[in-house]
């Protein structure tokens, strides 16, 4: 499925846009997050993208139908709605809050059947929280609790979640509980998302593309890497910033540190002298990408030694040798942007001095 919003604009007194004129697109198994300062107009965006509210100018679309043409129910069984979660007064179970996730399927009147049933024991276990299914939902944490909201949406089946600050109000493991549950999500059920979050080192770790909502109105989209840089950060949120980028094993991990402005300044300064040899092969097996990786590589072509380029025809794909002296966090930059374009693989080796 792709959802897209084209030309997007919103005004809740006709007069004053909160944004105006978005465009952009999600599909399977993409993440999206949404980012921006407070009163930026996240949630906001994110209620005119389902229909919550109504966009004063443009449309969203899924799979190029326009939603105000589809049915309701046709809609919600299609996308799963997470909003930022309170614990409810009313005496849920478990269970019972996921099974309100299969109304759209079932009829005005109709009785879930033991399909249903089954469907949210599905989506329960898939979130690790099938053992809590008889338990009230005022006996289970705010992390237990934020994944049963999650569970009750994918109970739907749906092709795409939107979910609304779904780490927020969470300690540091249950928001890495409920972060890698949603990558696990759209990795497995093959679905996309589109998140609302306050914390870009989250929206770099899950997300292949970012929406960074700018405080002139203006909005940034694009790939998470190329999006949520220091300099657009700083934009964004008013804070001086330094992205430290490392590798641990296979995985790249990416820190966001708010600074002071002398201490940024001293630190960009410490970080150009420490320098790395590194070597990142490419192995491109879709041709159109080509074009991307010459441009990146055009663009931090003052750190790069050389670089050698081979074409092997047999398997249809090109092999791309580059070697560079840079900053650590240059390195891993241009390596994960690399690795974030379809059909190309890249591996960083460095050297031992």
């Amino acid at each position: 499925m792709i959802f897209e919003v084209k030309g997007g604009s919103y005004s809740y007194d006709g007069k004053n846009d909160v944004f105006n004129n978005i465009s952009f697109s999600v599909s399977e198994p993409e993440i999206l997050s949404i980012l921006g300062a407070n009163g930026a107009g996240k949630t906001t965006l994110m209620k005119c993208m389902i229909g919550l509210l109504r966009w004063t100018d443009g449309s969203s679309f899924i799979d190029g139908c326009d939603i105000r043409n589809m049915a309701a129910k046709a809609f919600w069984k299609r996308v799963g709605y997470v909003p930022q979660a309170k614990q409810t007064s009313f005496v849920y179970t478990v269970g019972e809050l996921a099974l309100l996730g299969r109304n759209p399927h079932l009829g005005e009147f109709a009785m879930p059947r033991e399909k249903d049933f089954k469907i949210v024991d599905e989506s329960l276990d898939i979130l690790g929280i099938l053992h809590l299914k008889d338990k009230l939902c005022s006996r289970i944490s705010g992390g237990e609790y934020q994944l049963a909201v999650i569970a009750r949406a994918v109970a739907a089946k749906p092709s795409l979640l939107v979910l609304d600050e779904p780490e927020s109000n969470l300690d540091f493991k249950n928001q890495m509980l409920v972060l890698r549950s949603i990558s696990m999500l759209c990795k497995e059920r093959d679905m996309s998302a589109v998140i609302n979050t306050h914390y870009p080192e989250h929206a770099l770790d899950i997300s292949q593309k970012a929406l960074l909502l700018m405080p002139d109105k203006k909005v940034i989209f694009g790939e998470s890497a190329e999006v949520l840089h220091e300099k657009n950060l700083q934009s964004a949120f008013d804070v001086p910033v330094h992205i430290h980028r490392f590798r641990l094993g296979k995985k790249e991990y990416a820190c966001i540190l708010p600074m002071e402005e002398e201490t940024c300044e001293l630190t960009e300064r410490v970080v150009q002298m420490e320098t790395r040899i590194a070597q990142i092969g490419i192995i491109v097996e879709d041709p159109d990408a080509v074009e991307k990786i010459n441009s990146l590589l055009h663009e931090y072509s003052k750190y790069i030694v050389g670089r050698m380029g081979l074409p092997y025809k047999e398997r249809n794909i090109s092999i791309i040798s580059v070697i560079l002296d840079a900053p650590n966090d240059v390195i891993s930059a241009v390596s994960g942007k690399l690795g974030m374009y379809p059909g190309v693989s890249a591996k960083t080796v460095y050297s031992k001095i």
